[in-house]
């Protein structure tokens, strides 16, 4: 089955309302369109030019921005950041000391996602979103091994500001954008107003699209807020494939680019291993992977409502880029892969849909897993130490903003950050923090000492070894 036929079954496999490819071989672009719809209620169909959020792909942006300013003489790559911004303070003085650009690029701090962070603390002020990283605790060694961080890269982005004065989204479109051609692509969920061809978001659930809502990252914007078409980006697969040279202009050095494309830790974030792989790497804002022998890097990028994968083969002069307004969706990975055994040749190619499914399935297997055992866990007929009506108020914490809850007829009831939330008893002062826009609950602590509510506990980061965040009551 060709790439082209597989795009169909891959949207029916996965329910996916709308994508839009584009496809480059021996280095010239063979097909770009749209499929299904950009707009399921309206019935409005998906275009080669229709705009869709990128996700992560826009960390090869910021890489790419970085290496520019390495070929200036204005960065360094294994400098300390602390050259840059003196004031900076990470969780360990190790690690603030020492951590480096390309630490940062390459996710090898040992700072885990903390997701919550960058939905639900967003901040417009860069300077303000680097002093809320001393809180971001460590649980893997410096330099040891891949721990994904969009905070990390956000803070290698904004080093673009700092070094030039120039706020990192007006130099990305100056750098970058506006030489490439790419004049459908801006940054943030807020330009597509400017734009008549969007798509909207969506999760498939109960058999129907549902349309979350759009994710602002404001601060975080160098890990992940471009907005873009498969035309666009089409012109910047090329790009890289080409060298880092547009029509005739170099934008960035061999070397760097080289860098850009080159392993510089081992390891992947992602669900899978598959024997077709020989080795998983990371390089600066890149996935560096030996694929059936061969060189594949890309990245792919998830955002609200938005699933999107770029893969590379620069032997084979071969890319492909896949964006699609599914949330989550391995849809677009599995697409990425039947590209690359088209272009390698390969006779006998996988059910890379089957295969997906099934690392989806076993995924939300753990999750109802894990989910059974908290209410295995849960002591019945419990209460908290105080009236209901007594934890309602405020609590805040310096790197993560504040809650706010009040007594309703559903129960506790508020915002963080801005953003809905609500509080489910669990048992004794254990509640579950209700989060709406992720459709998720993450577990939360009142301390109560000799009557009076000291704070909120909240599991800011379920990898193992991150110490639950201490909001402190307000009022």
């Amino acid at each position: 089955m060709t790439t082209e036929n597989m795009i169909w079954k891959l949207m029916d496999d996965y329910n996916v309302a709308g994508m839009s490819v584009a496809l480059i071989r021996d280095g010239e672009i063979v097909s770009i369109q749209g499929y299904g719809l950009r707009d399921a209620a309206a019935q409005l169909p998906m275009t080669a030019d229709t705009v869709l959020p990128i996700g992560s792909i826009t960390k090869t942006f910021t890489a790419l921005a970085l290496g520019m300013l390495v070929d200036e003489g204005k960065l360094d790559w294994d400098a300390p950041v602390k050259t840059y911004i003196p004031s900076l303070r990470l969780s360990s003085e190790l690690l603030t000391e020492n951590v480096t650009v390309r630490d940062l690029m390459c996710h090898r701090t040992g700072v885990p996602k903390y997701d919550l962070q960058a939905i639900y603390c967003v901040m417009e002020d860069g300077a303000e979103m680097v002093r809320s990283l001393e809180y971001l605790e460590t649980n893997m060694a410096f330099r040891t091994g891949l721990q994904y961080s969009n905070q990390m890269v956000s803070l290698a982005g904004y080093l673009v500001e700092v070094i030039t004065g120039i706020p990192y989204q007006e130099f990305v479109r100056e750098r970058i954008f506006r030489p490439l051609g790419m004049q459908s692509t801006d940054f943030e969920i807020e330009s597509l107003a400017g734009y008549e061809n969007t798509s909207k978001g969506y999760v498939f659930a109960n058999g129907t699209f549902i349309e979350p809502p759009y994710m602002h990252l404001g601060a975080f914007a160098p890990s992940g807020a471009i907005v873009s078409t498969a035309s666009d980006m089409a012109k910047y697969a090329l790009f890289h494939l080409r060298g880092g040279v547009v029509d005739g202009q170099r934008l960035i050095s061999e070397e760097n680019l080289r860098q850009m494309h080159s392993p510089q830790v081992i390891g992947t974030p992602y669900f899978w291993n598959f024997e077709e792989f020989q080795s998983t790497e990371y390089g600066l804002g890149w996935f560096t992977d030996i694929y059936r022998g061969v060189k594949m890097i890309g990245h792919g990028g998830n955002t609200n409502g938005f699933s999107a994968q770029m893969t590379l083969l620069p032997a084979q002069n071969a890319a492909i880029v896949a964006l699609s307004n599914a949330t989550s969706s391995f849809s677009v990975n599995a697409l990425g892969h039947v590209f690359a055994d088209e272009a390698l040749g390969v006779t006998d190619i996988p059910d890379w849909s089957g295969r997906f499914q099934e690392i989806f399935n076993n995924l939300m297997a753990g999750m109802m897993a894990g989910m059974q055992a908290r209410a295995a866990a849960k002591v019945p007929d419990t209460t908290p130490t105080l009236a209901i009506d007594d934890y309602a108020g405020s609590y805040s914490h310096p790197g993560f903003g504040k809650m706010s809850f009040a007594m309703t007829e559903q129960g506790l009831a508020g915002t963080w950050n801005g953003l809905p939330a609500m509080l489910i008893h669990y048992n004794y002062d254990a509640f579950d923090l209700m989060l709406p826009v992720l459709g998720q609950a993450v577990p939360a602590q009142f301390v109560v000492e000799d009557g009076v509510i000291k704070g909120l506990e909240v599991a800011m980061e379920m990898a193992p070894g991150i110490r639950p965040a201490m909001f402190e009551r307000e009022n």
